[in-house]
């Protein structure tokens, strides 16, 4: 019951969606026959371990319209689509779309399921059968039991919050977002216009800048001969040595690791021998060079410099507990850690508060231990530094940001080198400029968390996702390259050939997919069968790659979906002669047109279609492509070529001999058929649909009459 025969994971583009799904072969069984409302308890069962299942709208179109769909009756497979998606929900990635078809086999269906990290959906689907199994049977069933794994597995395989916004802000400028690997690192666009980000660290961040941003005292050091105001500080070898400083600069004092990250082992407002020794060993922990600075008295703020501009900047508070007269200072802990923003690292909003020797020492600061119940309304503070990193909050304060600050800021990303910095300032007032109060910049971050920015504890979100993307692609820019699909069931491997010969010229590398292989320019490797997505990941992630063609297989777009997002120029040669059954799971030529119709789907509304205006299957089609459409055709009076000229349109067919290049009623001889690519016998090397087929798509992407001529007169014997 409720089998899952096969899994298929469509990454990219197809059947169903533009959107990445799992697509199940689901066997119901002997509950086949059986709706929800006709099993006992089933629908009660199902709302009350999940009610939140009222927020799906279904085919009502309306809130609770799944309920509805429930209580008139559904079939499991609808279900198991639904279940799915809200356990996805609920463990961190919202998602919604899916779909449930019948097949021709009694009581199996295919479903489509959304999902945004495959390995939570893979796991959501489990759960969501085992829950789907326990109400038909009247199993006992505890969703927090099922949920709670699904919610660390979210936690781990999702991006972190701070990569996350950067994908987002590039999906919505229409850039390509591809995921590297299994940590942060990111590729955005294709071939010699992609850019690469690990979080906030960009592919032009660099490693110097890094290097030095890393050397607390190394920064300190450039910062004051640029003029930029920073707190006295040296390094020191011992505690005694950090008291030393202390007295001779004025107590209090900051000790912390001169290299370190997200405040580990920064102790601040020394003011006595005891608590500079406890301070100097938690430093030493995080390293063996450890500094101590004067103390700036102020608020802890974080700037976050991208480009040459201020984008956000946060107030921070460290971590702090407030007393209820009732609770010990563990119990107020552990209350304020299930905030469901909070978790162990960087993987939500904020992270969890602990009990750690720091945080120990600062307690017996003000009389306290783990185990003391502070009075209502006492703060109790648990961290001197404000970093997020060990719990604290932050309040965006973007606004309120003074020029000058602004300024000095931004000289201390510059001094360092960095294209994103966070710069950490210690200040009275955040609108007054630094040198007036006595503030200063204490700490240059490469690599800074966006977290306090996306969603503080108080104040606005800002948009430095956003930010980001803009630094990286100017207004205007995509991160796009040139690239054509071509599939079709015959014709496609020397249309794309030929596609890629005429694109050629001294400034350009254009990558090539085939069934014989992988081709970079005059650069054959990898000589297997090309046509699925995993050729067109491999081409477009050559950074030197100018374009690329693609010949596009119906097995790869069936079993994977398409590798890109969208193709600037899609075309179709034919289909009307197919052999269906090399389509694996397709018994009807109908299956056949929809999966490679997949390629005009991914057709942009500035792009094209290039279809066979012969081929009825074909030419059906162009009702799909948003954008226009060039028909090839050997008949040039075919019905179809004639309605399209006559609306304005544009065909290359052949007449009189030779090719032409058709818009509306004008026209312009290309080449005598004569002339085209010949073997030595004569015969020639593309077939004529072929070429026009090729000829048109070169057309399509803007290149002039008398290139495609020259190219096609060179094309190699």
């Amino acid at each position: 019951m409720l089998d899952i025969r096969r899994l298929r994971v469509l990454r990219g583009p197809n059947i169903w969606a533009h959107r990445p799904v799992l697509e199940l072969l689901l066997d119901l069984g002997e509950i086949k026959d059986r709706s929800s409302e006709e099993i006992p308890g089933f629908n009660d069962r199902l709302k009350s371990w999940l009610p939140s299942l009222i927020e799906h709208h279904c085919s009502p179109g309306e809130r609770g319209g799944f309920f509805q769909r429930l209580e008139r009756g559904t079939y499991m497979a609808h279900c198991l689509e639904h279940v799915t998606l809200e356990l996805q929900t609920l463990a961190g990635t919202p998602v919604g779309f899916g779909r449930a078809r019948e097949t021709d086999e009694d009581g199996v269906y295919r479903v489509a399921i959304e999902y945004a990290e495959e390995a939570l959906g893979r796991a959501a689907v489990e759960s969501a059968r085992t829950l789907l199994l326990a109400a038909i049977h009247d199993r006992p069933f505890d969703p927090a039991d099922e949920l709670e794994p699904l919610r660390a597995l979210c936690h781990e395989v999702r991006l972190g919050p701070s990569t996350h916004a950067i994908a987002a802000a590039a999906r919505a400028r229409r850039i390509p977002v591809r995921r590297l690997g299994s940590e942060n690192l990111l590729q955005l666009g294709w071939g010699q216009r992609q850019r690469r980000v690990w979080t906030a660290e960009t592919d032009r961040t660099s490693a110097i800048a890094e290097s030095i941003a890393q050397d607390k005292d190394l920064t300190r050091m450039l910062l004051a001969a640029a003029g930029v105001p920073v707190p006295e500080g040296r390094p020191v070898a011992s505690a005694e040595e950090a008291w030393r400083f202390a007295q001779e600069s004025g107590a209090p004092v900051v000790v912390k690791p001169r290299y370190g990250n997200h405040g580990r082992g920064v102790t601040a407002n020394l003011s006595t021998p005891g608590q500079v020794e406890q301070a100097f060993a938690a430093a030493r922990r995080e390293g063996s060079d450890v500094l101590c600075e004067r103390y700036i008295p102020g608020a802890d703020f974080r700037l976050l410099v991208v480009g040459e501009r201020v984008v956000a900047a946060a107030c921070r508070e460290p971590a702090q507990v407030s007393g209820d007269g009732q609770a010990s200072v563990r119990q107020l802990v552990a209350e304020v850690n299930r905030d469901p923003r909070r978790s162990a690292g960087h993987a939500t909003m904020l992270s969890l508060i602990e009990l750690d020797p720091i945080a120990l020492a600062i307690l017996a600061e003000q009389g306290l231990t783990p185990e003391s119940v502070p009075a209502a309304g006492v703060r109790v503070i648990l961290r001197h530094n404000a970093n997020l990193s060990t719990g604290g909050t932050a309040t965006d304060v973007t606004d309120l940001v003074h020029p000058q600050v602004a300024a000095r800021v931004v000289d201390a990303a510059r001094v360092v080198g960095l294209d994103l910095a966070g710069i950490d300032v210690l200040a009275q007032d955040i609108g007054r400029p630094l040198e007036e109060q006595g503030g200063a910049i204490v700490e240059v971050n490469a690599g800074p968390g966006l977290r306090m920015h996306l969603e503080p504890s108080a104040g606005l979100p800002r948009p430095v996702g956003e930010a980001i993307i803009d630094l990286l692609f100017p207004p205007g820019e995509d991160g796009r390259i040139p690239l054509v699909a071509v599939t079709g069931v015959s014709g496609k491997n020397g249309t794309a050939r030929l596609i890629a010969w005429l694109l050629r010229a001294p400034d350009a590398l254009v990558g090539l997919a085939t069934s014989a292989g992988l081709e970079l320019g005059e650069r054959r490797w990898a000589a297997r069968d090309a046509t699925g997505p995993a050729a067109a990941h491999d081409l477009l992630l050559y950074p030197r790659l100018t374009a690329a063609v693609l010949a596009v297989g119906a097995e790869g777009i069936r079993g994977e979906g398409l590798g890109f997002d969208r193709c600037l120029v899609g075309v179709v040669t034919a289909l009307a002669h197919a052999d269906t059954q090399a389509l694996p799971d397709s018994a009807a030529l109908e299956d056949l047109v929809r999966v490679k119709r997949c390629v005009v789907e991914a057709v942009p509304a500035h792009g094209c279609a290039v279809l066979n205006a012969e081929d009825p299957l074909v030419a059906g089609m162009a009702e799909r492509s948003r954008g226009a459409v060039l028909w090839f055709a050997r008949d040039p009076a075919h019905p179809v070529v004639t309605a399209a000229l006559a609306q304005g349109g544009r065909a290359v067919v052949e007449r009189d001999g030779g090719i032409r290049l058709v818009t509306g009623d004008s026209e312009e001889a290309l080449l005598p058929l004569a002339r085209l690519p010949c073997d030595a016998a004569g015969h020639a090397l593309v077939p004529v649909g072929n070429v026009l087929a090729a000829i048109a798509a070169a057309w399509a992407l803007g290149l002039a009459p008398e290139r495609i001529r020259a190219a096609l007169e060179t094309y190699p014997t």
